[in-house]
């Protein structure tokens, strides 16, 4: 048969062997490739899998995760492929788990074992799907001339060579799942573990991948994990700087296993390893010394930093510069510049990449120690100082603003007293805050960041928003009974308003301090402060803070018991009080004369004059000095045998506040509310409120909670009633 005038032979798609173009063609024999499995002969089982880590330490929910993917013991078939995607941040140990794992549990695989490094993060390019087929084909017996070419081809060929084979598939260090899907057998018999950085969320939409993300090392876990590196004499010999070292290294099993390296005794002790590791600044640098990439922190994190898009890298640094453990997706906004809902999506591809996790509840994030440290290092060496500083003054502002707009709504009366609240702030994107309850809860679910972002503000001489965030978070501390908290972000007051050159600042940091001290019980301290403040004042001709020193003073001396010398000091406050703080510092000298004339059988005089503190303390909107001033009422009721009207006070104090919404008044309260009922003969219901004032105190590191215990200890013995 002779062709056809323009007819040509071309050869199209993969082959297998030589070919041959012949004019005309009689008889034609078509052949299958090569199978390495024919007439009941194979080629060598592969065993690829590196070697396993001796010292695997935990991991025994995880293991037990991949334990459930095996085949049946029988040999029987699973309905589909098995596909485990283990994922987490660099350093997790993902790798180290799937390659324990799999020594483990292989010779339940009697067709052989593939593994590969995909390269998805690391030194060079990552393996591309063609690479890799080749190589598990040759491992499979095929020789060269023998692969197709092309990937799908390759792919197909690989899918016929292992359908009905009982193999496990590690494929290590993934990009993302278009990297994996054309390894992945087609046909029920084989197991594949995946592990990534990356969340390879189309394997389990578009594969059924079971998705295993792994977290931080439980503190047991790591402990144990350094001793089996150091070696129990070693470990034991230094049991406190071990668990240092596991806090320095945040828990990170490549951390751990980097440092617990560098412990050699005599010459170099876990203690001096974990000294070097305290500097926040030479961690990075002490966990990258080695020449091995693959041993070096800053070298593994930046395999996952160098794999992001360039904005998703910028977005990166500068979320480094966030100085709290978590943060919401407004925080970060404000310090990448990005608009809300593109900050949404960068953060959500962030988390996916591992690079920041997910905290608690889907808008707010947080970074790993070590990443943290890895992000300002970037940003230092990627940004301009100018944009840096331009960042982290964004952040900072952005919480000054709200914290200044939440004590206006929760406290209206201190909302233009300090002179470092009183200059407007903008800032975005932007909470609006509204009523006290969605406010205080803000200030709950903030207050940490809040004193992170005062001691940032602080250590780069932010002065202005120093005082501010200083102010505003003091508040809410106080009322949280924060107290080392609030010592520390006063005295960083003190300093950045006498930088200023303010005196009204300076004076006003100063009764604070003092007025922290009182509540410390650090008398002497106060005392010494408080009259640095009056003669201050009295200097700079500044009545109002000279009325607020004086009522301090005042204040301080009554708790001290000596009440001639704080009536003295009330006394002589009253005539520079009006209007000062819209009247609540003319109600809280009210009050504390009230408890005075109380204390001395005033009692007419007592009652009137809590009385019209509270009638101050309302004009003020000051609900902590209508409270006070209400138990102080109930109070001087209660002794005088009038037990309903007490009540009535004291259900009228606890409308006002809330057990979360100044939880120390509402336990005050409660407190109160507790004697009278006792006196009533009303022992289960005083109980209940005595036990409710214990539970907030408690939470509160309350100092009233001892004497509430052991009230309610002797109720409970004289009533029978067993401890609540």
């Amino acid at each position: 048969m002779t062709e056809g005038t323009g007819v040509a032979n071309d050869v199209r798609g993969g082959v297998t062997g030589p070919v041959v173009q012949a004019g005309t063609i009689r008889h034609v024999s078509l052949t299958a490739p090569p199978d390495p499995w024919a007439g009941g002969t194979r080629p060598g089982v592969p065993r690829q899998l590196p070697l396993a880590i001796k010292d695997f330490t935990g991991r025994a929910d995880h293991i037990a995760a991949l334990d459930a993917l095996l085949p049946a013991e029988d040999g029987s078939a699973p309905g589909a492929v098995v596909i485990s995607a283990v994922e987490g941040t660099a350093g997790i140990g993902k790798t180290t788990l799937a390659v324990w794992w799999a020594h483990r549990v292989q010779d339940r695989f009697p067709d052989g074992t593939l593994h590969v490094n995909l390269r998805g993060y690391g030194t060079g390019d990552p393996a591309t799907p063609g690479e890799v087929l080749e190589g598990f084909l040759r491992a499979l017996g095929m020789r060269a001339e023998q692969i197709p070419v092309g990937v799908e081809a390759q792919a197909g060929l690989f899918r016929s060579l292992v359908a009905g084979r009982r193999m496990l598939i590690v494929l290590d260090n993934a990009n993302d799942a278009g990297q994996v899907r054309p390894l992945l057998p087609g046909t029920p018999g084989c197991v594949v573990v995946v592990t990534s950085r990356d969340s390879l969320t189309g394997l389990v939409v578009t594969e059924a991948a079971t998705r295993l993300t792994l977290d931080l090392l439980p503190q047991d876990e790591a402990v144990e994990l350094v001793t089996g590196i150091l070696g129990p004499a070693t470990a034991a010999a230094e049991p406190d700087a071990v668990r240092a070292l596991v806090r320095c290294c945040g828990r990170l099993p490549l951390a751990l296993r980097i440092a617990a390296s560098q412990v050699t005794p005599p010459h170099v002790t876990v203690g001096d390893v974990v000294a070097e590791l305290a500097d926040d600044h030479l961690r990075l640098d002490a966990l990258s010394r080695d020449g091995d990439d693959r041993a070096a922190v800053r070298a593994v994190f930046g395999w996952s930093y160098r794999r992001l898009p360039a904005g998703h890298a910028r977005a990166f640094r500068r979320l480094g510069l966030h100085p709290g453990e978590e943060f919401g997706v407004e925080a970060a906004a404000a310090v990448t510049g990005l608009d809300l809902p593109e900050a949404k999506r960068v953060l959500a591809a962030l988390a996916r990449a591992h690079v920041i996790e997910s905290a608690a509840g889907r808008q707010r994030y947080r970074f790993h120690d070590l990443l943290r440290a890895f992000a300002v290092d970037r940003a230092e060496r990627d940004d301009p100082p100018s944009k840096v500083e331009q960042a982290r003054r964004a952040l900072l502002t952005w919480y000054a603003h709200h914290a200044r707009a939440a004590l206006g709504i929760l406290f209206p009366a201190h909302r233009d007293w300090a002179p470092a609240v009183r200059p407007a702030t903008r800032t975005r994107p932007e909470i609006r805050l509204a009523e006290p309850e969605e406010t205080w809860a803000w200030t709950v679910l903030e207050v940490d960041n809040l004193v992170a972002a005062t001691r940032d503000a602080d250590l780069h001489e932010e002065t202005s928003l120093t005082l501010l965030l200083g102010e505003t978070t003091a508040m809410i501390l106080h009322r949280r009974g924060r107290w080392d908290d609030l010592c520390d972000l006063r005295s960083r007051a003190l300093v950045a308003a006498r930088r200023t050159g303010d005196a009204s600042a300076e004076i006003h940091a100063v009764i604070a301090l003092g007025e922290t001290y009182q509540v410390l019980g650090r008398w002497q301290d106060a005392d010494g402060v408080l009259r640095t403040a009056l003669v201050m004042a009295r200097e700079f001709g500044k009545p109002w803070y000279e009325a607020t020193a004086l009522m301090q003073l005042g204040d301080g001396s009554w708790m001290q018991g000596r009440y001639a010398e704080a009536k003295d000091y009330l006394l002589a406050a009253l005539p520079f009080a009006p209007g000062a703080q819209h009247g609540r510092i003319e109600a809280q000298i009210e009050s504390v004369l009230a408890a005075i004339a109380f204390r001395q059988g005033e009692t007419a005089v007592a009652l009137d004059r809590a009385h019209r503190g509270f009638v101050l303390s309302e004009q003020a909107g000051d609900c902590e000095g209508q409270v006070g001033n209400l138990r102080a009422m109930a109070t001087i009721h209660h002794s005088a045998g009038n037990h309903q009207r007490a009540i009535e006070l004291c259900e009228q104090a606890l409308r006002i506040v809330s057990s979360e919404f100044f939880p120390t008044f509402f336990a005050d309260t409660l407190d109160t509310l507790g004697d009278v009922l006792r006196d009533t003969g009303d022992t289960a219901r005083a109980l209940d409120c005595w036990r409710e004032a214990l539970r907030i105190y408690d939470d509160c590191r309350s100092t009233e909670s001892a004497n509430l215990r052991a009230r309610i200890r002797a109720l409970e013995a004289t009533a029978g009633t067993a401890p609540g």
